[in-house]
């Protein structure tokens, strides 16, 4: 080994140099909000890049609304999806008065 090799263990006992080795192999993992957070962020922007007036977003937010039931009650029997929309309004509306739109 010349002066400017490193040792493929780095002087580390070889079992801690090939379990640290598998570490950093491994991707980390995602975080699945945060990956689901990261992409509705995305398609807003993609949305407001694409219509910039907010009185065009109704129908598209309707529209995601209605791609979203469809997903979600493909294996069930039951949709639930009913139930969402009081739920999403009340939200709204505690956003609207607390002064956030």
């Amino acid at each position: 080994m010349s002066a400017y090799e490193k040792p493929s263990t780095w002087g580390l006992p070889e079992s801690m140099a090939e379990n640290l080795g598998k570490a950093m192999e491994q991707k980390p993992k995602s975080n699945p909000l945060v990956d689901l957070m990261t992409s509705l962020t995305n398609t807003a922007n993609e949305i407001a890049n694409l219509e910039s007036d907010p009185n065009d977003w109704p129908g598209w937010i309707a529209y995601l609304l209605e791609a979203l039931e469809v997903e979600a009650t493909r294996d069930r029997k039951e949709p639930g999806f009913e139930a969402m929309l009081p739920l999403m309004l009340q939200s709204l509306e505690r956003r609207i008065q607390r002064g956030k739109w």
